[in-house]
């Protein structure tokens, strides 16, 4: 009989220390940049996997990706990725907005 996978909700825990240490309003930026950065990456990963190892059985961890972008907030200026995010928001639905006008 396999053994079931204990998720001991460890980001969980650890996103609590992070917003201990740098206050809420800097840990929505920080889960912000994390999301972002997992999601490139994680399809990155998973194409390579599914089309080159040809191997889907594994999953990705989120805390590398929690760790990161905590260490990146420790140099980025606060407010920085809100702005970058809405930004990028603004630029994408302008192209969408293009694409069906067109």
């Amino acid at each position: 009989m396999q053994e079931k996978k204990q998720w001991d909700f460890g980001d969980v825990k650890f996103m609590g220390a992070l917003g201990l240490y740098f206050g809420y309003s800097r840990i929505a930026e920080i889960s912000l940049l994390a999301f972002f950065i997992a999601s490139i990456i994680s399809i990155i990963v998973l194409l390579i996997r599914i089309m080159i190892l040809k191997s889907n059985d594994e999953y990705i961890p989120f805390g590398p990706f929690l760790v990161f972008s905590a260490v990146c907030m420790m140099f980025i200026p606060a407010n920085t990725i809100f702005i970058l995010f809405i930004s990028f928001c603004s630029w994408i639905s302008e192209k969408i907005l293009f694409i069906f006008n067109s």
